[in-house]
């Protein structure tokens, strides 16, 4: 028993490296594919003169990608396992960065975007990784979650890189290059997550000793387990998913515009594309924090502070233009931003448990993605209607309060056993 003992913590380390190399790839993937996309805003709106709520549509119907296609991601990614979702997303999104190079028209813009960019990503990082890192830990799942979802923080660089190739080469020769940065580090770094992934689940259920298993059936059994039908019978799935749809909206709405504005303002496309850049790297050490809070304290509670600085840090965003003013501002919603990022999947499978995690989480994103859609177009439309931003972000805030009062009422489910008749 001593021996397996110290055993035990050896056979678990190869936990932490798929959750870094996950983190490294899906900073790649957030770099180019979430944030970065904002930065050809602007090279949208100066070469075919189309209005900002036309170019914002486009990110937002991007965006309900997930609304449509998130219960099938959700029960492929169940049904054949999160590897071969993997390749088959890291592929489709690098030919959708191929495609936009190409876009001569705004609906051709709309399906690359769609069909090429957005399901590329969520098939291949988002919905996988995810599985991948709530199947592995249940004790220290907020903290695991955090170094994961850190990922997206330190793809700020990544984003000056994005607005940098823009001003050089132009942006169709940057949407090429990001499809062929997206291959050279994606495709290695999936085979590395695909096989420590696979080599971990021979391991505890070939150990030769009980205690690897033991533990395994402990963990499961020590947290309830939905199925997608129970799981959405419950008021707890909605006013969840509806919390998360909320903060979308929000986030959303201002990580699209974040570099028009600030050109708007008077700052290059380049020296925008880094602020934001700045403000996902503000977000890391919030994602690793929130994160091992997340593990000790009341996550539902936690989430509730992060949404409340949030709608204050919008806000004060909306009515401000000088830089000495919005700067702190902007710190305070990135690292609101960050801890909520890293957060909303640990509190899901702790609710909902984790043997139909995906297709749950796929459920969820059909009414949070509703969010993601409107957040955009609601920023574009009141631009384009009052030529500020002081008015979307002012409404931004008070969704972000709306955010709080459904995450207030989103208490833990209760499982029902069924009746024995």
């Amino acid at each position: 028993m001593p021996v397996a003992s110290r055993l035990m913590p050896f056979s678990m380390k190869p936990r932490w490296w798929i959750v870094i190399a996950a983190s490294v790839a899906h900073a790649v993937n957030t770099g180019l594919s979430y944030f970065g996309i904002g930065a050809y805003f602007p090279s949208f709106e100066r070469e075919f003169g189309w209005s900002r709520t036309a170019i914002s549509g486009a990110f937002s119907l991007a965006r309900m990608e997930g609304s449509v296609l998130g219960p099938l991601e959700g029960y492929l990614t169940d049904r054949l396992g999160p590897p071969r979702m993997m390749f088959i997303g890291i592929i489709l999104c690098a030919l959708g960065f191929f495609s936009l190079s190409l876009v001569h028209s705004l609906p051709m813009l709309y399906a690359v975007l769609i069909l090429g960019v957005v399901l590329g990503s969520s098939l291949g990082y988002n919905m996988p990784l995810s599985v991948v890192v709530a199947n592995l830990f249940r004790a220290r799942r907020s903290l695991a979650f955090g170094i994961f979802r850190m990922g997206p923080g330190l793809s700020g660089p990544l984003v000056g890189v994005v607005g940098w190739m823009i001003g050089l080469w132009g942006w169709r020769t940057a949407a090429v290059a990001s499809a062929f940065i997206l291959l050279a580090v994606g495709l290695p770094l999936a085979s590395l997550i695909v096989r420590a992934y696979e080599r971990h689940q021979i391991a505890l259920s070939e150990a030769p000793g009980p205690e690897v298993n033991v533990a395994s059936e402990r963990r499961m059994a020590s947290e309830p387990q939905f199925t997608v039908g129970e799981a959405m019978r419950t008021a707890s799935f909605w006013m969840l998913s509806m919390a998360m749809a909320l903060r979308q909206m929000v986030t959303e709405g201002v990580s699209v515009h974040f570099v028009i504005l600030l050109v708007d303002r008077g700052l290059s496309t380049e020296a925008a594309s880094v602020l934001l850049g700045v403000s996902a790297l503000i977000s890391a050490p919030a994602r690793l924090g929130m994160g091992w809070l997340g593990d000790l304290l009341n996550k539902r509670r936690l989430i509730m502070g992060l949404l409340i600085s949030l709608s204050f840090s919008v806000f004060l965003m909306g009515w401000t233009a000088h830089p000495y003013l919005f700067t702190p501002f902007m710190v305070i919603y990135s690292l609101a931003y960050g801890g909520l990022a890293a957060l909303q999947e640990p509190i899901r499978a702790d609710y909902f448990g984790t043997r139909y995690f995906a297709s749950i989480h796929g459920m969820s994103r059909s009414v949070t993605t509703v969010g993601t859609f409107m957040g955009p177009i609601i920023a574009g439309f009141f631009y384009d209607l009052t030529k500020s931003y002081t008015i979307p972000f002012t409404f931004f805030a008070f969704v972000g309060f709306l955010s709080t009062l459904c995450m207030f009422l989103a208490k833990p489910p209760v499982k029902r056993e069924a009746k024995r008749g």
